[in-house]
């Protein structure tokens, strides 16, 4: 017996969240995971995952395009489980149809609205810190907002990944839906 996408969905949102697996027992040894987290970071968790519940996690780590391979892979793709690192990636999955709902009262319990697609194609599970050093020698400032780095005085003295990276794009536009 094996487990719908569903189901196993459930389990992997479960195990990266730290909710008790006990109530859903394995009856499939493997879960196929599809993520863009790296390798060395993610690890331990799947380790524990194995380690708590039996279940082998044969895993396709991807810098992109995950997305698209799923849809081509259709209805004959192996994965049970897309994990992401994003909430854009998250939207854009389900955009691309290559998610389903998932209902559960567990989960709807451990993680407030704000951090689940109100439809359950997807599940936060964690957050991402987004902070700003300086050198103490040059700037006099203890705090720095986001919206203070806009002004011209930082201009050429910022180092960060492109405006366009997703990671810069996701804070851009929550930002916006925050701020206006």
């Amino acid at each position: 017996m094996t487990f719908s996408f569903a189901r196993r969905s459930l389990l992997a949102v479960l195990a990266a969240s730290g909710l008790p697996l006990a109530p859903f027992a394995a009856s499939s040894q493997e879960l196929n995971l599809y993520t863009y987290r790296e390798p060395a970071l993610i690890k331990p968790l799947l380790d524990e995952f194995t380690k708590s519940t039996g279940i082998r996690v044969n895993t396709v780590f991807a810098a992109s395009g995950l997305e698209e391979r799923l849809r081509a892979e259709g209805q004959n793709s192996p994965a049970d489980v897309l994990l992401t690192v994003d909430i854009g990636r998250l939207q854009q999955a389900k955009d691309y149809g290559v998610t389903q709902p998932v209902k559960s009262d567990a989960i709807e319990k451990a993680i407030p609205a704000a951090y689940r697609d109100p439809e359950g194609h997807w599940y936060g599970v964690s957050l991402r810190g987004r902070v700003v050093y300086a050198a103490k020698d040059r700037v006099a400032q203890d705090t720095i907002s986001y919206e203070e780095l806009a002004d011209a005085k930082w201009k050429g003295k910022l180092c960060t990944r492109s405006g366009q990276h997703v990671y810069n794009s996701a804070l851009f536009v929550a930002v916006v839906a925050k701020k206006g």
